[in-house]
């Protein structure tokens, strides 16, 4: 998952991202506003942590700024503290959840992970894909139930587009999320790690998994939409009609 944390103040101590890198998210970070807004146009996030205090509420401009921008991902505000008043105020400036005085950064971590889970129309624990699923929490894939061994990059590669089901993902967009345009290498990589995790799967008896789409990239599809119910499944009053038209 694609993360971009806006915080005005900088500050060195504060390990919240590196523990969120070394649970495979990558993150963008950014203390200007207009930057803020730039990355969202470019780039597809999966959420926005809003890094706040009591005594700079005034960065909640942001919050429209962004809504303004068209961003979809959910908005996630953390703060240390924060009394009643100024936890209305972050949540009316539209703040999909806010997270105060948190245990841990595993407890932070797992909030935010949930809520993208479910903004990408996930209800339950794991990302459940045909006969895949792909637990986010332990960061581990199993296919027929059957745990499936991947590299951490290969891993990322199925999360992302299992979190985008049914949206074509190009190979420089994979790439965006996979090295936040850091020494990203030749785009064809993409193509290898996709060819690693296929071999996989059909070692395990899945082959439809990841599609190609000619020209465009790679999407993950859930075939078990496309199931249709056959007559034995249909509502009783659909067979007596069928039954009367058949008499008929």
């Amino acid at each position: 998952m694609k993360i971009l944390s806006f915080e005005t103040i900088s500050n060195k101590k504060d390990l919240l991202t590196a523990f969120l890198r070394s649970r495979l998210a990558i993150v963008d970070e950014t203390n200007d506003p207009e930057e803020a807004l730039d990355l969202i146009k470019f780039y597809d996030y999966d959420a926005v942590l809003l890094r706040l205090s009591e005594e700079r509420l005034g960065d909640l401009d942001i919050v429209r700024k962004l809504r303004l921008a068209r961003l979809r991902a959910p908005i996630v505000a953390v703060a240390r503290t924060m009394n009643e008043a100024a936890r209305l105020r972050v949540l009316q400036a539209g703040a999909d959840d806010l997270i105060v005085d948190a245990l841990s950064h595993e407890e932070i971590f797992m909030k935010v992970q949930n809520l993208i889970r479910r903004s990408r129309g996930f209800q339950e624990n794991a990302l459940r894909i045909g006969s895949v699923e792909i637990n986010m929490n332990v960061k581990k894939i199993y296919a027929k139930g059957k745990p499936v061994t991947l590299t951490k990059k290969e891993y990322q590669i199925a999360e992302i587009l299992a979190l985008r089901k049914g949206v074509v993902l190009s190979k420089e967009a994979i790439l965006d999320h996979l090295y936040g345009g850091l020494d990203e290498p030749n785009p064809k990589i993409i193509d290898v790690f996709i060819c690693k995790i296929r071999k996989k799967l059909q070692a395990m008896g899945v082959e439809d998994f990841i599609e190609t789409n000619w020209g465009r990239g790679y999407m993950v599809i859930d075939h078990r939409q496309d199931i249709q119910p056959d007559a034995t499944s249909r509502p009783l009053s659909t067979l007596a009609e069928t039954h009367a038209r058949a008499i008929a």
